[in-house]
């Protein structure tokens, strides 16, 4: 990277100053409005309607453990950066790469003056434009999908773009912005962010770790739950599959292996453990109940209540108040 580039970005900050003259950590009021938790929060580092915004990390102190509520890359321009995800130290040198799902909860090590890093963060819907254009097969297909959901996966992502000259030097572009007398518009900045995507996506050699939390098998048994749990009522097995992008016969043999029956066992479980919710906590009729949990042949309810519950769904409900009494 340019000396002049460093050296500019090098300069203290008032935020900096303040932690050298003895406050020694960093002002969790300067990134969130909350009381209880610390989540870094876009509207107190970007301005109003800003999709994506540049910040040159704090040095000097640890700065503790917090989320956001956007995507960030971290990249390093020069020395070293530790950040700690799920007890796990990733070190970073000159040239890596961070990216963090809004999921993911980090702190980083305290750093030098020759420590410099920049964050590039990313709203959510900015992120999910830059990367929708990337192939699906792509790990950071993936990360898009995970980082999208309310209850996704924490993840992030660590890339190196030594010696690929396209990705250093759009970084160093990016870092140019942060210190140039020109005005960069957001536009320019997007359509940079995206080539950087696009470069990670199609040159898997500059991956060096993806991870989440758990993994990929207990993720898969996760969301076949949650889908199972949330949309018994429409569920079906080639719904699943589409929206987990495999195909029915392989996701038949994993619903099988992860969570111990078929699918469509899973899912009469699912929706008689629903009926009998219905049967002891409302007045609704039988039929309506049926109807309620998905089912469209009564017949076949009634027939598997009495094969589970050796009575009918009436007899069943009269039976348990009658017992309440």
């Amino acid at each position: 990277m340019r000396e002049d580039i460093l050296a500019k970005l090098s300069k203290i900050n008032e935020e900096e100053q303040k932690i050298l003259d003895g406050e020694h950590k960093v002002n969790k009021r300067l990134y969130t409005a909350f009381a209880k938790e610390f989540i870094v929060n876009s509207h107190r580092l970007m301005q109003d309607g800003e999709q994506i915004s540049l910040r040159r990390h704090t040095r000097f102190a640890d700065f503790p453990a917090h989320g956001h509520n956007y995507v960030e890359m971290t990249y390093v321009c020069a020395g070293e950066v530790t950040h700690v995800i799920k007890h796990r130290e990733v070190k970073m040198h000159a040239g890596d790469v961070l990216l963090l799902n809004r999921h993911t909860q980090h702190s980083v090590r305290k750093t030098r003056e020759g420590d410099i890093a920049i964050n590039v963060m990313l709203a959510t819907e900015c992120f999910h434009s830059l990367a929708s254009v990337l192939p699906p097969s792509s790990p950071l297909s993936s990360f898009m999908a995970e980082n999208i959901r309310s209850n996704g996966e924490a993840e992030y992502m660590l890339f190196s773009t030594e010696g690929v000259p396209p990705l250093e030097n759009l970084f160093e572009n990016l870092c140019y912005a942060m210190v140039g007398n020109d005005i960069t518009g957001v536009d320019t900045l997007k359509s940079t962010v995206s080539l950087i995507l696009r470069y990670f996506a199609e040159l898997p050699e500059c991956t060096i770790t993806a991870a989440r939390h758990r993994s990929d098998a207990e993720l898969l048994q996760s969301r076949i739950e949650n889908y199972l749990q949330t949309d018994f009522r429409t569920a079906t097995l080639s719904e699943l599959a589409d929206k987990l992008g495999l195909s029915v016969p392989y996701l038949s043999k994993r619903v099988r292996e992860l969570c111990g029956a078929t699918f469509s066992r899973l899912l009469q479980e699912e929706r008689f453990r629903e009926a009998i919710r219905l049967l002891e906590e409302t007045d609704l009729p039988v039929g309506d109940i049926i109807i309620a949990v998905g089912y469209e042949n009564t017949s076949f309810f009634h027939n598997q209540f009495r094969e589970r519950y050796q009575c009918s769904p009436f007899r069943w409900r009269k039976t348990r108040r009658e017992n309440e009494l």
